[in-house]
């Protein structure tokens, strides 16, 4: 009898004391581009083709895709992101260059709240090139990182967008 209440009077103990430190893991999430981005008009859909592994310009002109990661935006949180990035290609036979814009923020109803922050890269033909974003390139970044990040990317024929990826932490407890 004096065992399980000594073990019971533990347990309640441990439950009571305050966690002696958060411990963060690092986390990434991949995703590919034709699950999270999509033609901004009806008229760039007629010439983007959804592949299973990219979201490609098959068209004659330029086009504009807009993506989405997810984010976290309460004060104390700890999910924002360390780095974001997108992974462009070129099917065609000439270099090509490619604009995304990063867009940090929100709006609501007419006023936004928001920040971009435009990067281009040239992409081989037949190649891949990589845009990337970190927290210190973007103004409104909060210390846990990029919070509500979007994305908006003009493709030139024959380009694509293939996959995203995002760099956080979490916290996983003591």
């Amino acid at each position: 009898m004096r065992c399980t209440a000594s073990l019971l009077i533990s347990a309640v103990c441990l439950l009571l004391l305050p966690a002696a430190g958060a411990a963060e893991l690092p986390r990434v999430d991949v995703q590919g581009a034709t699950g999270m981005c999509k033609a901004s008009t009806f008229a760039f859909s007629q010439s983007t083709r959804y592949r299973p592994l990219a979201l490609v310009n098959e068209g004659t002109g330029n086009m504009y895709a807009s993506c989405n990661w997810q984010g976290d935006d309460r004060s104390s949180s700890e999910r924002g992101s360390k780095r974001l990035s997108i992974v462009v290609g070129n099917a065609g036979s000439a270099a090509r260059s490619v604009t995304c814009t990063l867009v940090n923020g929100h709006q609501t109803g007419g006023l936004e709240f928001a920040v971009y922050v435009p990067k281009t890269v040239s992409v081989p033909a037949g190649g891949y090139a990589e845009l990337a974003w970190v927290p210190g390139e973007v103004s409104n970044a909060k210390p846990s990182g990029i919070d509500r990040p979007s994305l908006s990317c003009l493709l030139p024929s024959q380009t694509s967008l293939q996959h995203t990826r995002r760099e956080y932490n979490e916290n996983v407890g003591a």
